[in-house]
């Protein structure tokens, strides 16, 4: 092929098939919307080009560089990618099926419904980057770099954070369910309305992070640092956080049914109207929190700490119910009676579990 056929290339509306365009250069031209075939771009400069629903099959482009590029609607499947750059680029509705991304760069694009399904973006950088209704699914996403990254309303599956540096990166309604954050330092961060059903923070540091309405369900907050942190109307039902430090929380409307808070430190949060019903918060501490109104009925409140707790019209209906210390105002067991535990208990095994602590 010779360079004085690319404007023919380049004004082709049809299938270009195995063609190798090493060494040379697209900088600031249109890509029509043609499929390149089992193409060769390595190294190729397509810094600036502009796109309009152009297709890649099975084509390489290891360590090509589309920098401040425009490739709206661009496919790319089955492709070779590894060590692109994407710099500053603007990747609208831009698709990726199953293509090695493995330390790609995507510094600082911006992307709307940018899907990454089924490929290999391990070690790819997307600092700086603004991505907006995007699905990174199955990817191995993981040792990514997101500093500085602003996420809204995306979706990852599949993700351990563990190895990914997360510096001021800002994460809101972002689907994050079964990662891995063990040991992060997330202090500060905001968070907001994430989901992280099913996933692991074992001894994360979430203090003073913005977590409101997030989603914990099901989630690993064990030895977590919470302190600080913002989450009204957050979920961790059924969660684990044994043993985390939760100190100064503003937990409003939160909701902890079935959660484990044994060992738990929630000294001075705010947790009016939250729903402990049926937790295990055996030697947790409440000094100086505010659970008025709080429900905590068909509790293990065994040697929770009280001390200077405002427990007015805290619901402890069929809980067992023996702080070490109790608070301020009047906790209320709202009738309770064996008749009406069994007839509320639905569950036939939760029923004769009570029955034999009764019994004993």
């Amino acid at each position: 092929m010779f360079p004085d056929e690319l404007d023919d290339i380049l004004s082709y509306d049809g299938e270009i098939l195995q063609e190798s365009f090493v060494g040379w250069t697209f900088a600031g031209r249109s890509l029509p919307a043609s499929t390149f075939f089992e193409c060769t771009f390595d190294g190729v400069d397509l810094s600036g080009v502009c796109t309009d629903g152009t297709t890649f099959l099975q084509c390489r482009f290891v360590g090509a560089s589309f920098a401040e590029a425009t490739l709206k609607g661009a496919k790319f499947v089955d492709c070779d990618l590894s060590g692109a750059r994407f710099d500053g680029a603007s990747m609208n509705e831009a698709a990726f099926l199953k293509c090695g991304l493995t330390g790609a760069r995507f510094d600082r694009v911006s992307a709307d419904a940018m899907t990454i399904v089924q490929g290999n973006v391990e070690g790819a950088s997307f600092a700086g980057a603004r991505l907006m209704r995007c699905a990174i699914l199955e990817a191995g996403f993981q040792r990514c770099d997101l500093t500085g990254a602003d996420l809204e309303r995306v979706m990852i599956t599949g993700a351990d954070l563990r190895e990914c540096p997360l510096g001021g990166v800002r994460l809101d309604t972002v689907m994050l369910m079964e990662a891995q954050l063990d040991g992060l330092d997330l202090s500060g961060l905001t968070l907001a309305r994430c989901n992280f059903m099913k996933a692991s923070f074992v001894g994360a540091n979430l203090s003073g992070a913005e977590l409101t309405q997030c989603n914990f369900q099901e989630a690993v907050l064990s030895s977590a640092t919470l302190s600080g942190a913002r989450a009204p109307m957050a979920l961790f039902i059924k969660a684990d956080l044994t043993r985390a430090v939760m100190a100064e929380m503003d937990l409003s409307y939160s909701i902890f049914d079935g959660a484990t808070l044994d060992g738990v430190v929630l000294d001075g949060c705010r947790m009016e109207l939250a729903q402990l019903k049926s937790v295990s918060a055996r030697g947790a501490r409440f000094r100086g929190a505010d659970l008025t109104n709080a429900d905590a009925s068909y509790s293990d409140l065994t040697a929770v700490d009280l001390s200077g707790a405002n427990v007015y019209r805290l619901n402890v209906h069929a809980a067992t119910f023996e702080p070490v210390a109790h608070g301020n105002g009047r906790a209320t067991m709202l009738g309770t009676d064996r008749d009406r535990e069994i007839a509320e208990l639905y569950d036939p095994v939760a029923v004769d579990q009570r029955l034999r602590r009764q019994r004993r």
